[in-house]
């Protein structure tokens, strides 16, 4: 195990200082990881450590204030552990670590399933077409995002975890706001960088056809050329607005949809954040290929996420299976809103376990006349539903895709994949700049992106409510 000094301040235990602990040095015979990005070596190497440390700690039967200004450090030195893929030097911190443990459990994420999928694997890197400049990861499992963040963007988060928190609390995890799951910094060759680490939006399984970034606002709100000459672009309002999309989910899924989403609004103009989006991916099982053709809905080979396309570039050497098994001595899915159509009646379907072998029914067409495609939610658990008339379908797992939302049956074949990103922008002095310099050039009724938070909320709930049917 590498030489290093821990640190951890301000537990919910009660302690709010620990001694620092000496760690000898150990050659090590075995490789640690094969991540050829040292930057995700040490990430990877770092929530190990995080993990398991957090999984020796008693459960707290509440959270402090302190524990929201808490940190856990440690630094090594000199260490010989895996020389080829980590560096000699490097420091990993983790942000308030007792916090977003409580966020986890309340997202229903295990904090085994959360260190499997960022660890087992070399992460994806994904491409960003905002104006950010934010660099994007996905696991391989393509369930948990990685996005770095500005230091302004850190200490952003730290003013608005607490109400988060609290806000997740009160709806009980039912949210459409990002989950963040963890927030770190690295620190490798004097270079700081911060990762937060948030659950994916779209489909973890399905290609997804259409995407949509809306706002609400219609001044310089549509995809560039250079955007839509991509293979999956990210589409914007007026987009949405000329191909006279809608999102038909039916009465009943609007209105339980609209109530967490105004919910979380509110939530985002009492805490002054505006220049938020709603990203619509949309999966059209209506479109389904032949049957030889069915792998291709399997989305193995590339990425979405808010228009992130996957660099042929992108790591993907496997880890070895004893990854981050430590050598220190002494160191050792969420409630959703009830958005789904309402299921078909018992007598229509027949439900397949998900450990049954699923085979098309003998009737089921082939060749030229594809089969009918069409994903069943029940009871949020992971099913096959099977119509008598309309072949096999394909399974969707709320516990890993909370954000599914059926269209009706009636109207499309689509589902839905739905939820609020890019939150971390404060109405400050540079915004409030930005806004008295649009306003100048588009004048005072033109539907510009930066206003104030109270307008963007309005205008941004109002778009959505006219969008879905």
């Amino acid at each position: 195990m590498p030489g290093g000094v821990g640190k951890n301040k301000g537990a919910s235990t009660g302690s709010v200082h620990q001694k620092s602990r000496h760690v000898k040095a150990k050659k090590q015979k075995k490789r640690f990881m094969r991540a050829k990005d040292p930057i995700q070596a040490v990430f990877m190497w770092g929530i190990q450590h995080s993990i398991n440390e957090i999984m020796l700690q008693p459960e707290p039967s509440l959270l402090l204030e302190e524990d929201f200004k808490a940190f856990s450090k440690i630094r090594v030195e000199n260490q010989h552990y895996s020389k080829e893929y980590l560096p000699g030097h490097f420091k990993f911190k983790e942000y308030c670590p007792i916090v977003f443990h409580d966020l986890r459990k309340r997202f229903k994420i295990d904090d085994y399933d959360y260190m499997s999928s960022l660890t087992q694997h070399a992460h994806l890197a994904m491409d960003n077409p905002g104006r950010s400049g934010s660099t994007f990861f996905v696991t391989s499992d393509k369930k948990l995002i990685i996005k770095s963040l500005s230091s302004e963007e850190v200490a952003l988060l730290h003013q608005i975890l607490q109400p988060y928190h609290a806000h997740i609390v009160t709806q009980e995890g039912q949210t459409l706001l990002p989950q963040y799951l963890g927030m770190y910094r690295l620190t490798v060759n004097s270079a700081e960088t911060y990762w937060i680490v948030m659950r994916n939006i779209l489909s973890h399984k399905y290609k997804t056809h259409l995407k949509f970034d809306l706002k609400g606002s219609t001044v310089d709100r549509a995809a560039s050329e250079k955007e839509k000459a991509k293979i999956r672009p990210t589409l914007k309002d007026n987009d949405f607005i000329q191909m006279e999309r809608k999102i038909m989910i039916g009465d009943a899924s609007k209105a339980s949809f609209l109530s967490i989403l105004e919910s979380d609004v509110g939530l985002l103009e009492k805490l002054n954040l505006m220049d938020y989006s709603l990203l619509v991916g949309i999966t059209d099982f209506g479109a389904a290929p032949t049957d030889s053709d069915d792998e291709e809905w399997l989305d193995d080979d590339d990425v979405d996420f808010s228009g992130d396309e996957l660099r042929e570039d992108s790591p993907t050497s496997p880890l070895p299976d004893d990854m981050g098994k430590s050598n220190v001595e002494g160191e050792p899915t969420s409630p959703v809103p009830p958005t789904g159509a309402s299921p078909p009646k018992a007598e229509e379907l027949v439900v397949i376990k998900e450990d049954e072998v699923i085979e098309k029914p003998s009737g089921s067409p082939t060749g030229a006349a594809s089969p009918v495609y069409r994903p069943i939610l029940v009871n949020g658990e992971k099913e096959v539903v099977q119509a008598k008339a309309d072949g096999y379908y394909p399974i969707i797992d709320k516990s890993v895709d909370i954000f599914a939302v059926l269209s009706l049956p009636e109207s499309r074949k689509e589902v839905y994949y739905i939820a609020i990103i890019d939150v971390l922008t404060n109405y400050g002095a540079r915004k409030r700049a930005a806004h008295a310099a649009k306003t100048m050039k588009h004048g005072h009724g033109a539907e510009i992106s930066t206003v104030k938070p109270g307008q963007y909320a309005r205008r941004f709930l109002d778009f959505v409510h006219k969008s879905i049917q």
